[in-house]
């Protein structure tokens, strides 16, 4: 019989401290627990929840399960802000201007909590804290470092800082040619002389092996062999980073695009050699090359397919434009079924595929929009029957052509019916014709652009 999330957080931090022959009063344990649960279970939280520390905890190497209970304790701009029990602990840090955060200028030469924090991420008093540059992963070190001292030696949270450290994503080698492992390796060997922490050369650098190990879980996904898999960690964010998704039934077409937009534009931006870290052994070469190969994969498959879901959307959202202005995406589509309900959506009236169509069961794009990623989010479904109908009849080819000027229609250097005349009559009148069916208030506007559209495109048909 399974335990409660937090049952199972008591359990893992009791472990945990007992590996680190810590000694706890047990009202003491229940207060750090419930203190990472609630901040790991905020109403925002889809992704970085306490399932996600369970994944990356083993309490048999209790540094590591020490580094992952706190690791995304603090997630300022998802949590617009701290729970009250992390903010008594680290608000005497920070202040805030115009909704940017900075440290303090003032440190207390005995605040050794405060001050290993600084030097493991090389942060200075005074500076800016900056989402994208370990403003999360900083604040969370702080926290468990001003929640644990006096109960945990400063030696051992200094090992558990640098894991949160190396957490720090998305990082390649820098100007002096140094990994992050390589960094990390020269800052705790300076904290170390300088402090007399007595660690050797060796205790270092398994150390740093421990964070390698810690940061490469906290971004497996990128190194499932299903992409399914890995896209459902990526529909988890999507509601984390764009608060309007979260209302299910009520976002709007333009969010949707938007947040589609963004992690567009992330993962094509981002490099897959700089996903996972390696430092000596950790991983194996072997294995080090096959998740890097993984995440090429992953990443490319990602941006095809937000290509194809983009373009659904940017159909739907220029046909919204054309027809009254932006709308509740399930206006146009419909609801998301349920268990218990089988709700009419927009696909229910888009016409079976005809044998002349470009795309078969074949490609991976293919089978992600017909069959769906692992599990459905809160806000979509898990397949994408439009996108799938879409897809069959442009290809990938065509519809790279036409995101490209979708993106010019988002920017307003093209209208929404100029960058619908690039859709074929195929395409473009099964779709209206069913919106036409779903959202009865566009109906008659919806017709209108039907029979405008007609004679425009006979050849095309």
């Amino acid at each position: 019989m399974e335990i409660g999330t937090i049952q199972k957080t008591i359990k893992l931090f009791k472990e945990t401290l007992e590996g680190l022959h810590a000694h706890i009063d047990l009202l003491r344990l229940e207060g750090l627990a419930i203190m990472v649960h609630r901040a790991m279970t905020v109403q925002a939280r889809y992704f970085h929840t306490p399932e996600h520390i369970f994944s990356l905890s083993d309490a048999s190497t209790p540094i590591q399960a020490l580094a992952a209970l706190y690791h995304d304790i603090v997630y300022y701009q998802v949590d617009a802000g701290f729970i009250p029990e992390i903010e008594l602990l680290i608000a005497p840090y920070l202040r805030e201007e115009s909704g940017q955060l900075f440290l303090t200028t003032h440190i207390d030469p005995t605040d050794a909590a405060f001050a290993r924090t600084l030097e493991v991420f090389d942060f200075q008093p005074g500076q800016q804290l900056a989402t994208l540059g370990g403003q999360n992963e900083f604040l969370s070190a702080l926290t468990m470092n001003k929640s644990l001292e006096g109960l945990v030696s400063m030696r051992d949270l200094l090992k558990a800082t640098a894991c949160i450290e190396a957490t720090i994503p998305f990082r390649g080698i820098n100007a002096q040619g140094e990994s992050p492992a390589d960094v990390l390796v020269r800052r705790l060997a300076a904290i170390n002389a300088r402090h007399d922490y007595g660690m050797t050369t060796e205790e270092i650098a398994q150390t740093v092996e421990m964070a390698v190990a810690l940061s490469n879980r906290d971004v497996a996904s990128f190194a499932e062999k299903d992409s399914a898999i890995f896209l459902d960690g990526t529909w988890l964010l999507l509601p984390e980073t764009n608060p309007s998704l979260r209302l299910k039934g009520i976002y709007s077409i333009r969010s949707y695009r938007q947040a589609l937009q963004k992690m567009n534009e992330f993962l094509n931006s981002l490099d897959p050699e700089m996903i996972f870290n390696r430092y000596h052994d950790t991983p194996p070469l072997e294995t080090y090359t096959e998740m890097v190969r993984l995440a090429h994969q992953n990443v490319r498959t990602a941006c095809e397919y937000l290509d194809i879901k983009l373009l659904t959307a940017a159909i739907l959202e220029a046909l919204a434009e054309l027809t009254g202005g932006d709308a509740p995406m399930a206006l146009f589509m419909g609801d998301i079924d349920t268990a218990d309900k089988d709700y009419v959506r927009l696909e229910d009236f888009l016409p079976l595929p005809a044998a002349s169509c470009l795309e078969d069961d074949g490609s991976p794009i293919f089978r992600l929009l017909a069959y769906g990623r692992a599990s459905a989010s809160s806000f979509d479904m898990s397949n994408s029957p439009m996108s799938l109908f879409i897809y069959r009849h442009l290809g990938m080819q065509e519809s790279q052509r036409l995101i490209e000027l979708a993106a010019l229609m988002f920017d307003g250097q093209l209208t929404p019916d100029t960058f619908l005349d690039e859709l074929p009559t195929s395409v473009i009148v099964p779709i209206v014709t069913a919106c036409a069916v779903m959202a009865t208030t566009r109906s008659a506007a919806l017709r209108r652009y039907l029979a405008h559209k007609m004679p425009a495109n006979e050849s095309d048909l």
